[in-house]
């Protein structure tokens, strides 16, 4: 006993000192990033967010195949701790050690040996997982390139050790007359009288040897875990319990000001945690629409970059850490980090986001980095062109602002110029409604539909410009306040009870990020509006009785949530809707995001995003694709012509089935008072 007692002591004592020197160090190094205010905001909101997303595995669960095994594994896990105790009450303490007010129930033998089973299932599982998406195999197509997948094995093997010397140790025990517990505990048992034959005295001794095995196996899993991608076992809920809440979607986190994050300590410290936290499962990778279409961005990679640079500028982050602002500077993140390409090629979708089990924040840190670059004027002319042309006439497309109403000239009515007369709705355009030729005519088919219901709107005519969503995140913080500035110049200067927008961009801007520079009127969405005329009887319609499928554009089904309004829409018109594989707060990237469409696109790139939509859109056997944003219009207009299916799958704006159904019931209004005309 003696032997046991100092042998487990010694191992605990070196296993705790050398994790605990570990987590010490880490947390030094995340405390030296730059301020991250409102991370403890909401509280409750963020005790809900562990027991949603830490205890109940939500974001996991979402792909059952590797997300069931990963639960069980962490349910198992909590409930072993148990065991651990019980592991250590039989070193340090007595043989027939029992957890004070619990003992030694045979419910709790029982649960104990089922998530024995169910771990090393689990493992098994894993292991399955890894071996058929290898990167060696699949290289991109797997999530898991560019891990490190040697030490995910180790790992694998660690916990089946863990699992092998607790159940080993007690099937000894069930020999030699020390096991607490009776037959529930089955696989202890069961693997107990494999045993029985030894005898008691070699089962004794191999009592004593997988017991402090055990005890080491814990001991070397823990100090392993903290020097390695798995730390993210202790870190997730405390990286989940700073996340910006609800979620790091919709709204920018602005900690870097214009000038954003040149090094790494210019980064903040949740974004530091987030690099020590990330598991590189490849959630976010397998998402991430410009990594399916061969460009050099991984949200997984940036991450494990921007983490190697964190580890090679510790001494620095360390001393400046401490007050030490003599201590040099940490190498410029871009390009000595990360490839420009990288930053530039995100789309600000917000898919990885989405995906990532331990909510990192991807987007807030690439939009830092672009800040820095923009600040020293490192971007592609065609997208500096853009960012002029809006600077100097509030638009991407460089046209005067007196053009941005002409397109109403073709309209049968005049809209109110809300300037001049109250009215209950301010439709903002939007550039691409407003200026691009075959955008403006489906602007000019909601404005008919709104005129004809007896929607009470107005427009700003050349006061309005760029809401800034794309500018912000392109990186040019300076001209999206300027914009802001005057559009709530503009705002000031109307009267108006809510805005609505058909462009997703400018919605999520306007509600999301304009309230902090005081607007404080609601912000619809288009297809609520629609949806709520529809619902009323305000427009009329015939059921189309279309088989039809509907793309949710990111900025407003991932970071806003709102996929219902639409799909109302679609119901109220008698249509069929085919959901596509990724719908909903999982829909896919049409590539035009995040300034992207103000870019070129790189020679010999993968299939774009957009073309990739439309494939697996004509997969599903309906003729219409829906949209409700102007850059989905164009994008997928033009990929189902580059695809080659222009003539079997229309790309139609929601606005123009609701036309059709309006249209198609007027006819039929007008045919059944033809009939009731007619002489008998």
């Amino acid at each position: 006993m003696t032997v046991r007692i100092v042998v487990a002591a010694l191992l605990t004592a070196a296993g705790l000192a050398l994790a605990g020197a570990r987590l010490g160090r880490l947390a030094l190094l995340v405390r030296a990033g730059a301020p991250a205010p409102g991370r403890t905001r909401r509280a409750l909101r963020r005790l809900g967010a562990e027991v949603v997303e830490v205890i109940g595995q939500r974001k996991l669960l979402k792909r059952p195949q590797s997300g069931i095994p990963h639960a069980l594994t962490f349910w198992g896990f909590i409930i072993l701790l148990f065991t651990i105790v019980e592991a250590y009450g039989d070193a340090l303490w007595s043989k027939r050690f029992a957890i004070p007010g619990i003992g030694h129930s045979a419910a709790l033998g029982f649960i104990e040996d089922l998530f024995i089973v169910v771990v090393l299932l689990a493992v098994a599982t894993f292991s399955v997982i890894r071996l058929v998406d290898a990167p060696a195999r699949r290289q991109r197509r797997s999530r898991f390139y560019g891990s490190h997948t040697g030490v995910a094995w180790v790992t694998l093997a660690m916990i089946a050790v863990v699992m092998l010397t607790l159940v080993g140790y007690r099937a000894a025990q069930a020999n030699t007359g020390d096991f607490p517990y009776g037959s529930w505990a089955f696989f202890s048992h069961g693997l107990g009288d494999l045993l029985h034959p030894l005898g008691r005295g070699v089962n004794s001794v191999l009592e004593t040897v997988l017991l402090l095995l055990n005890v080491a196996a814990i001991m070397g899993f823990l100090v392993f875990v903290t020097h390695s991608k798995h730390l993210h076992i202790f870190l997730a809920p405390i990286n989940v319990a700073f996340s910006r809440r609800p979620r790091a979607l919709g709204a920018l986190e602005v900690t870097s000001g214009t000038a954003g994050a040149e090094r790494i300590y210019d980064l903040s410290w949740k974004h530091l945690l987030d690099y020590v936290t990330c598991t590189e499962c490849g959630r976010c990778q397998a998402a991430c629409p410009a990594w399916s279409a061969g460009k050099p961005l991984s949200p997984k990679l940036l991450v494990m970059s921007l983490r190697d640079g964190m580890f090679a500028s510790a001494g620095t982050l360390l001393r400046r850490g401490m007050g030490d602002r003599s201590a040099g500077d940490a190498p410029v993140l871009v390009p000595n980090v990360i490839d420009p390409d990288v930053i530039w090629s995100c789309t600000t979708c917000g898919a990885c986001v989405e995906q990532c089990p331990v909510d990192i924040e991807h987007v807030d840190a690439i939009v830092d980095l672009r800040r820095s670059q923009v600040e020293q004027g490192n971007m592609e002319p065609s997208l500096q062109d853009a960012l002029q042309a809006i600077a100097v006439q509030g638009n991407s497309f460089g046209k005067s602002e007196r053009m941005r109403a002409r397109w109403t000239r073709q309209l049968g009515f005049t809209p109110t110029d809300a300037r001049k007369e109250p009215v209950r709705y301010l439709w903002f355009v939007g550039d691409f409604a407003s200026f691009d030729e075959r955008l403006a005519d489906l602007s000019r088919v909601l404005a008919g539909l709104l005129y004809d219901a007896g929607v009470d709107f107005g427009l700003l005519y050349e006061a309005e410009r760029n809401a800034g969503n794309d500018v912000r995140r392109v990186g040019e913080e300076g001209l999206f306040q300027m914009l802001v500035e005057h559009n709530m110049a503009a705002f000031a200067g109307a009267q108006f009870d809510t805005i609505f927008t058909t462009d997703p961009h400018s919605f999520n801007t306007l509600r999301n990020e304009y309230p902090a520079f005081g607007l404080d009127k609601p912000v619809l969405h288009y297809s609520e509006l629609l949806a709520e005329l529809l619902a009323s009887g305000a427009i009329p319609v015939e059921p189309l009785g279309r088989r039809v499928t509907y793309h949710d554009p990111c900025y407003l089904g991932r970071h806003n949530r709102i996929t219902d309004a639409p799909r109302r829409v679609l119901r109220s018109l008698g249509c069929e809707l085919v959901e596509m594989p990724r719908h909903g707060v999982n829909t896919f990237c049409c590539g035009a995001g995040g300034g992207r469409i103000w870019m070129a696109d790189e020679p010999g790139a993968g299939e774009r995003p957009s073309e990739s939509r439309i494939r697996e859109a004509m997969a599903l056997g309906v003729d219409r694709f829906v949209v409700a944003c102007p850059k989905d219009f164009t994008m997928y207009s033009d990929a189902a012509k580059t695809t080659g299916y222009d003539d079997r799958l229309q790309v139609i704006d929601l606005v123009q089935l609701v036309a059709e159904a309006r249209t198609a019931k007027s006819r039929s209004r007008d045919a059944a008072a033809a009939v009731a005309s007619a002489p008998a």
